[in-house]
């Protein structure tokens, strides 16, 4: 069995792969849009270049970003997504890179379970804890 979660981002997916292409060096796998998958008769007109599914590789993991099927402001509660890195430049740089145009919840420092952690919300509202386990101190 193996769980990949799906983020959609109304309106918002192509620059949020662009976005996260830059900040994370994501590898993207394969884009999807809806002119390409659906029946020209079944797609509402103005979405046809919408991304249906897109699959991205964030280190070891895959995660999946869809324009979806909604308007309006994607609601992005009840989960988080979580990073960790092996040093604490590659953590601060991530970070940061994540935070512009967003909201730092948590700025990075120690905590009792990781050498460095910081809670954030990107400029997409999404929610990202980063962390790492190096022993460096911060800078």
């Amino acid at each position: 069995m193996q769980l990949t979660p799906t983020v959609y981002l109304p309106g918002l997916c192509d620059e949020a792969i662009a976005f996260y292409r830059t900040t994370l060096d994501i590898e993207i796998l394969f884009v999807r849009r809806i002119e390409d998958c659906i029946d020209a008769n079944h797609v509402l007109r103005g979405t046809e270049r919408k991304v249906l599914r897109a699959a991205v590789r964030i280190g070891q993991s895959v995660l999946y970003l869809s324009d979806g099927h909604g308007t309006g402001q994607p609601s992005h509660q009840g989960f988080s997504l979580s990073l960790t890195l092996p040093t604490l430049v590659d953590a601060e740089r991530v970070f940061q890179a994540l935070s512009e145009g967003g909201r730092i919840l948590l700025p990075l420092r120690q905590t009792t379970w990781a050498n460095i952690y910081g809670v954030l919300i990107d400029k997409f509202g999404l929610h990202w804890t980063v962390e790492t386990t190096s022993i460096a101190q911060p800078s």
